[in-house]
């Protein structure tokens, strides 16, 4: 065995059967519920008029004082949770020399999948291009835009659509911290999490703001992206903590030369343009002068 080849105890075993578990319950879950919505696609309208008032024609809950500060805290959890790894990161790329406060392969675990997850698979390429409207704004809620089920792309809406729910994207990518919690109560912190999830989920939908669906696959897609990232840098048999350490250590090395190179053109160009309109404005006061 390699030296430099660190396993942390905690991280496998249980943890694995856990993590195998999370990647074959969602897509399952997934499947199910997407075959279910895309045959009878009137339950997302259904389940949104449950919270809708005809008579006022809005979500009372979305301007519910109580529910909006409940919605404000939940949405700082998940960035509370990711500060610490996230702060270890960006120490080492401004000081490349010094040890990471905290293992390499959980750094790049909760900072990637915090990423890739919410940040551009939910809000860059689904919400942003899917085109679906959301609830308060499609016809059936006193709005103007079409209804579209969740499996199809439209141009009823350009901008911050409602598939997928990004807040709770955001929420289900707890389980990625929670799948570091000790063996004995990582199940229960799995749980957790997908509860805190589907609570802000159910809040989104509750507000008039996302379908049931935009919720599901946003939990699905996140907690997939978790469980693989899980496995695919926590797995004890790939898992080489010094290795990560060391190659962050060079891109950050190679990142401040960059930079340094970037400094150094911008005098160069700054110093050369300061001299050719010193030499302009010598030539103007010269020119003033003879008239």
């Amino acid at each position: 065995m390699r030296r430099d080849r660190v396993v942390r105890p905690g991280l496998g075993g249980v943890g694995f059967a856990v993590s195998r578990g999370w990647l074959i319950v969602p897509v399952a879950v997934g499947v199910s519920l997407g075959i279910l919505f895309a045959a009878f696609p009137d339950w997302d309208i259904r389940i949104a008029a449950l919270f809708f008032n005809p008579q006022a024609a809005k979500f009372p809950l979305s301007v519910d004082y109580s529910a909006n500060v409940i919605r404000r805290i939940a949405n700082w959890i998940p960035y509370l949770l990711l500060a610490p790894a996230a702060l270890v990161l960006l120490r080492k790329l401004i000081f490349p020399a010094s040890s990471m406060l905290m293992p390499p392969s959980v750094v790049l675990f909760l900072v990637g999948s915090f990423l890739l997850g919410p940040g551009l698979t939910s809000n860059l390429l689904l919400k942003e291009n899917w085109g679906r409207p959301r609830p308060n704004f499609v016809q059936q809620f006193a709005g103007t835009a079409p209804f579209q089920p969740w499996w199809y792309p439209s141009s009823a809406c350009t901008r911050n659509c409602s598939f997928v729910s990004g807040e709770a994207s955001q929420a289900y990518w707890t389980v990625a911290p929670a799948s570091l919690a000790p063996p004995q109560i990582r199940p229960f912190a799995l749980g957790g999490a997908v509860v805190f999830g589907t609570a802000v989920g159910g809040l989104r939908i509750a507000f008039g703001r996302h379908f049931v669906t935009d919720v599901v696959f946003a939990g699905v897609i996140t907690i997939v992206i978790v469980a693989v990232l899980y496995r695919l840098m926590l797995d004890p048999l790939r898992r080489n903590d010094a290795r990560m350490e060391r190659a962050i250590t060079r891109a950050s090395a190679a990142l401040h030369r960059g930079i340094g190179t970037l400094l150094t053109g911008v005098g160069i160009l700054l110093t050369l343009s300061g001299w050719a309109l010193g030499e302009v404005g010598q030539y103007l006061r010269g020119r003033a002068g003879r008239l």
